[in-house]
């Protein structure tokens, strides 16, 4: 496929979910309070010192502390879930210690490979000698965390009740989180080959648990999940993502959604509507300073930033090298399947080299375009800086790439999950035949 050929991709309808829909995340271009900010600055300095203003913006989401906590006995998979949250397999450098039977004596911390913002707790469970239920929450320090996570292995205890209560009554969030489900229904097969019916075995384990949780919470649900990161697609894995970004501390939400790997649909959906939100800063803090020409080109546009912001949604929707050969490892998929299935979409070659494709899109974008064609993109039209050429053009170009980006990344999802299910079907060969 060559350049031609591709940007026509860039003028078609989206196929698949788009970033116009954001899944259960509200989707704004520009918040009322974002568009007052920027026009009192522009009232005030003019539009000398814009870019800086807007840049500060775009990163404010890093200075945002994450502090997830992990609660739970010991041997409930604590360790194994914390890994899959971070993306890692229990070898690899950084991970927690699993298959050692070890109580956890003070809260311990592990964040995130890529996004040291982000850190998940392992605390000590509740009720053991050195943490009763009389001075548990000054000992973990509870005020420290944003949002509790109460795993079980087979049945939640008064102890994890109690924290769930003492968790809702200082108006912080928690969710039940019933771990090992795969190994549970490994078990059923073997027990019972004949009768195996996997959705019943899960709506027993969930009615079991939701008859303990709901003296706590009528509301309250609880996910069933395997916490392994090979099966971070099957179960309630990802609805649990979804509510937990959902409810999470608003004022952080948006650090929340940037500084987690994307496992799974509802992670993805979020990540883009909340990269979407970024266009206008970045198309704005452009087209106030244009401070690298773009060749052959009639108008200022920061390529430097453009090509950044690019460069950012590929790591952020996992389509980095890095991120693709983890999955081709985990899952047991050929890279050359991969790159296959991209090149449907959005070109290896021009993903490895997408500050040049940015540039040579940008080029195609403005000839012959007008401000007139970048109305609808515009979110505050009316300052100097949104009604100009460049804004449009640099808003046209990180849009289309974004929404192809998002179907890529849906893409490598579908063929994860069918990885994944060939890998439980080529397990439970094996078990009929021992």
């Amino acid at each position: 496929m060559n350049f031609s050929d591709f940007e026509q991709y860039f003028y078609r309808e989206p196929v698949v979910e788009s970033i116009t829909a954001g899944g259960h995340f509200q989707l704004l271009d520009i918040t009322d309070d974002e568009k007052k900010q920027a026009e009192q600055f522009i009232h005030r300095h003019g539009v000398h010192g814009l870019d800086n203003y807007l840049l500060q913006r775009l990163d404010v989401w890093k200075q945002h502390p994450l502090d997830i906590a992990i609660v739970g006995s010991s041997g409930v998979g604590k360790s194994t879930f914390i890994n899959c949250l971070r993306g890692l397999e229990a070898e690899d450098e950084g991970s927690a210690s699993v298959g050692v039977v070890e109580t956890t004596n003070q809260p311990i911390p592990y964040e995130h490979p890529d996004f040291p913002n982000l850190k998940i707790w392992d605390l000590p469970g509740v009720g053991t000698p050195n943490y009763p239920q009389s001075c548990y929450l000054e000992k973990i320090q509870f005020e420290r965390y944003d949002f509790f996570l109460i795993l079980c292995r087979t049945r939640f205890t008064e102890n994890d009740l109690w924290l769930a209560s003492e968790v809702k009554k200082n108006n912080k969030r928690f969710i039940f989180i019933r771990t090992n489900i795969d190994s549970d229904l490994y078990n059923e097969y073997e027990d019972h080959p004949s009768t195996y019916n996997e959705n019943e075995i899960l709506q027993r384990i969930r009615n079991n648990c939701l008859e303990y949780i709901h003296t706590v919470d009528s509301n309250a649900e609880v996910f069933l999940i395997s916490g392994h990161l090979k099966n971070r697609l099957r179960f309630d894995f990802g609805k649990l993502n979804e509510t937990l970004l959902r409810d999470y501390p608003s004022l952080k939400r948006e650090s929340m959604i940037l500084s987690m790997s994307v496992m799974c649909k509802e992670v993805l959906l979020a990540k883009v509507a909340a990269l979407y939100r970024r266009i206008w800063i970045v198309a704005s803090a452009s087209a106030a300073v244009a401070v690298i020409p773009v060749p052959f080109l009639s108008l200022g546009f920061d390529a430097t930033l453009v090509m950044s912001e690019a460069e950012f949604y590929k790591k952020q929707l996992g389509l980095d090298q890095a991120a693709l050969q983890k999955l081709s490892n985990v899952y047991q998929i050929p890279m050359q399947k991969i790159e296959k299935e991209l090149n449907e979409i959005f070109p290896i070659q021009y993903l490895n080299s997408l500050r040049s494709f940015v540039l040579d899109f940008a080029k195609k974008q403005a000839i012959g375009a007008t401000t007139e064609e970048f109305a609808r993109f515009v979110p505050y039209v009316g300052t100097a800086i949104a009604s100009t050429l460049s804004f449009g053009v640099c808003y046209m170009v990180l849009y289309k790439i974004l929404i192809r980006m998002e179907q890529a990344s849906l893409k490598i999802i579908d063929i994860v999950i069918d990885a994944s299910n060939r890998m439980i079907q080529e397990q439970q060969q094996r078990q009929q035949l021992i």
